[in-house]
This record gives structure tokens, sequence and C-alpha cells, in this order.
């Protein structure tokens, strides 16, 4: 006898392939969370990779910046040392010159003259002093003048006379410029 299979054999199929495609759905999820797993550990890694890389980049620039700092702090006292190295120059260079300045003081400052004030500022000299008369000042500015340290003299102030146990003395005030030799100038 034939067997006739009345079983519905297309809806065994269909849950077969049903089944087989939620397998092969479950497998390929399962494969799909795990490389996207790997993925993210991978990308990870890379990222730390590169914060490990940046953390030793700004350490390095933080020392590259101490670094700088204290050459600038170098720098800044070497430009205060050359300063006062060169002042010291200056001072011993000019040394020869207060020696001849104040002789020429001394020399020019005729009878009759009392210097009370001298100040000096730079090459500009102010003397302040006292006289018995007009002339006298202008023998002083003319002395000033043939001196070879002491140059263009200028008169600015002669006050009148005061009373005092020397007799009638006036007060003045004169500018002169005080001489420097070239071959100092040059080595400057």
């Amino acid at each position: 006898m034939a067997r006739i299979n009345l079983l519905p054999w297309r809806d065994e199929l269909r849950k077969q392939r049903q089944e087989e495609f939620i397998l092969g759905i479950v497998l390929v999820a399962i494969a799909a969370v795990a490389i996207l797993f790997g993925v993210e550990k991978y990308l990870d890694s890379l990222i730390t990779e590169q914060q490990d890389k940046k953390r030793i980049v700004i350490a390095k620039v933080a020392e590259v910046n101490l670094i700088t700092a204290k050459i600038k702090d170098i720098e800044t006292q070497n430009g205060i040392l050359q300063s006062k190295r060169n002042a010291i120059q200056l001072l011993q260079k000019s040394r020869p010159e207060i020696v001849h300045f104040i002789d020429a003081i001394a020399r020019v400052t005729p009878e009759g003259v009392f210097l009370i004030k001298l100040k000096q500022e730079n090459a500009r000299v102010t003397l302040v002093g006292k006289t018995q008369s007009n002339s006298r000042v202008s023998a002083f500015m003319r002395n000033v003048e043939t001196n070879k340290w002491l140059v263009d003299p200028s008169l600015n102030i002669i006050k009148g006379s005061n009373k005092n146990k020397n007799g009638n003395l006036s007060d003045f005030t004169l500018h002169a410029k005080q001489w420097k030799s070239k071959a100092e100038d040059e080595d400057m």
C-alpha cells in the first residue's frame, strides 16, 4: 500500500528554514556583538595609547616651558650684570676725569667768588655760589671758556646782594658742560 503523507511538509520545511534563519540571525548577532566588542576594545586601546602620548607631550612641554623660564631669568640676570659691568667700566674710564674736573674748578674760580654747591648730571654741571661783584662772575665765565675740562658756560641767575659779615654778596647759578675726550667716547 502506498503511503500518502498528508502532513504539511511545506510547514515543516518552512519551520526548519525558520529555525535555521533564527539560528543564523542569532549567530550573526553574536558575531556582530563580538566584532563590535573587539572593535571597541581596539579603539579604546588606541585612545589610551594616544592619551599616554599626550600626557608625555604635556610633561615635555611643561619641562621645556620651565627651561625657557630659567633661560629668560638667566638672560635677565645677564643683562643686569652686563649693565653693571658697563657702569663699572664707565666709572673706571672716567676716574681720572674727576681729578681734572675738580682741579679745573679750583683753577677757574677767581678771588671773590665762593662756590656753595656743585651738581653734576651726566655731562651737565651746575655751579651755585656767591660773588662780591658781577665782574667776578664774568671773569669766572671767561676762565671756564678757556678751560679744557669745562665748556659752554651759561649764567642762569644772579640775585641781589645779601648783607652778612663778608659785605654785599650776590648769589649766582652757572651751568657748564664737562668735556670728555673723544677716545673715551669711542671706547664706550
